[in-house]
């Protein structure tokens, strides 16, 4: 099973040999070899795994394709890419770094954020700001908090993507 996932990194390494350093992170390639290790280790117990498994090695052969010149492989290969990075979050519990970090920033800046306006709705004399600095601080900060906690706990079961 996992003679797989060895042949596979080679083909890509040699495939990407020459290419700049920028544009393998920029196509994000080690996230995609990191992915194709999870989904080799997954694929005997998910089908999905499994056909994604042949999925990327279809992808594989126009892989010099989609990073050297736009068009359809390039657009095939960020598609593949989410298509796993979601199928891994969602059926597996794999998570991309800071998932939940930026996950509860963003919903509690914005439900604090709505809180305030409505606070400013009841007491409209009051300048706007005294309530929006301090809902949008204090969002910011306990999601980061509370988003910290659970991608450390995702980090320490190696769940990361």
């Amino acid at each position: 099973m996992s003679d797989w996932y060895s042949d596979f990194e080679q083909d890509v390494v040699l495939k990407l040999k020459g290419h700049k350093r920028s544009d393998l992170r920029f196509f994000r390639i080690d996230e995609y070899l990191r992915i194709a290790e999870k989904v080799n280790l997954l694929a005997s117990s998910c089908r999905e795994c499994h056909a994604f498994r042949s999925a990327m090695e279809k992808q594989n052969d126009l892989l010099v394709k989609a990073i050297d010149e736009p068009g359809h492989e390039r657009r095939d290969l960020d598609r593949l890419q989410s298509r796993l990075s979601d199928h891994l979050r969602r059926q597996h519990g794999f998570f991309p770094a800071f998932y939940f970090t930026y996950r509860y920033s963003f919903f509690l800046t914005v439900i604090l954020l709505g809180i305030a306006f409505l606070a400013y709705l009841v007491s409209p004399a009051t300048d706007i700001w005294y309530f929006f600095a301090p809902a949008f601080v204090f969002g910011v900060v306990a999601g980061q908090v509370g988003g910290a906690k659970k991608d450390r706990r995702i980090r320490e079961t190696n769940r990361i993507l």
